[in-house]
């Protein structure tokens, strides 16, 4: 089985950070960090040994993280959880598909559809209608417990990683699109631009006959996947700018305004976390002073390997920025 991409950044410092990983065989997305002291430290792909376990733990949960963000003053989007029909049994609660239907009309679309404790886009929706969303959270109550609905915020979307209230990097996500070249339809464009981001190291979690592709194409386009796009017209597939289902980035660590990198740094310490990816979106100028914005969520084990893939700068910050943990976990007392 292919190794991750994060197991093999961490095991290719073992002699510069002065230390032995181990890897679970079978699969490799587990491992163990030996220092010579006998101390050990676990990593689970993205997930590490430094951030403390309950915060970590809080911040899977969307909603937990959403009630505590609110509570200290950072702006968020309106938005509910809610349950399948069984979880409402087991927890007694009224927060039932008939709850959601009454929210879900009470907040407007378009509005966000998503699994409450999953990430990388999995299962991310932008619902137009009350008919797409009877649908769609139909379909998701099959797979999740619990769902959360939320206003969508227009505006671009940013990721700021945040190590020891540093920004190591920032980056503008774009969603999944495709360019026409007069002669391929947008399923043939798919399909390439796919296979090219596989080449390139990325793990891209999305396919071409993708519902939320088709329901965008239909929405704004009024085309279908087989429809071919006039030559140099871009083609947006997704709502969601998430990089694992194929977004691109367009880095911003030089240029992002220091009030962004204060505030992300602010989060992520009030959250009782060292290392986070604080996603957020804004209708702002990102050079300038944060105001209009935003904070959608926060992430304690922030995958970096779509990032590390663009090129050899942005795997070099990625590799200093895994070494920088892997010294502090040095360092660490146990």
């Amino acid at each position: 089985m292919e190794i991750s991409k994060t197991s093999i950044i961490l095991k290719s410092l073992e002699k510069e950070a002065g230390c032995k990983i181990l890897l679970e065989p079978n699969y490799n997305l587990v491992g163990q960090i030996s220092f010579g002291d006998n101390r050990k430290f676990y990593f689970r792909n993205t997930s590490l040994d430094i951030n403390n376990f309950g915060a970590a733990e809080i911040a899977k949960d969307k909603d937990y993280t959403r009630f505590f963000m609110k509570q200290m003053g950072f702006k968020i989007p309106r938005g509910a959880t809610f349950f399948s029909e069984y979880w409402c049994n087991v927890n007694n609660s009224t927060n039932n598909s008939e709850g959601a239907i009454k929210f879900a009309s009470e907040l407007g679309f378009p509005l966000i559809v998503k699994p409450n404790n999953k990430s990388q886009g999995e299962d991310v929706y932008k619902v137009y209608s009350i008919k797409q969303f009877l649908r769609v959270t139909k379909r998701l109550f099959k797979k999740h417990h619990i769902i959360l609905i939320e206003e969508f915020v227009p505006g671009d979307d940013y990721r700021i990683v945040i190590f020891d209230n540093k920004a190591e990097m920032a980056y503008r996500r774009k969603p999944l699109s495709i360019i026409g070249d007069g002669k391929l339809s947008i399923s043939e464009l798919l399909n390439l631009k796919l296979k090219s981001l596989v080449k390139t190291g990325r793990h891209v979690s999305i396919n071409t006959d993708d519902e939320r592709i088709k329901d965008r194409l239909k929405h704004f386009y009024k085309i279908r996947s087989n429809n071919t796009p006039e030559k140099d017209v871009e083609i947006i597939l997704l709502d969601n700018a998430n990089l694992s289902t194929g977004g691109d980035v367009v880095e911003v660590t030089d240029s992002i305004h220091n009030s962004y990198i204060l505030k992300s740094v602010e989060l992520t310490k009030s959250m009782g976390l060292r290392f986070a990816g604080v996603d957020l979106i804004t209708q702002d100028d990102i050079t300038q002073p944060i105001n209009n914005h935003k904070f959608i969520e926060l992430n304690s084990s922030p995958g970096l390997s779509h990032f590390a893939s663009l090129g050899q700068k942005t795997e070099s910050k990625v590799k200093n920025l895994y070494l920088e943990i892997l010294n502090n976990l040095k360092r660490m007392v146990i």
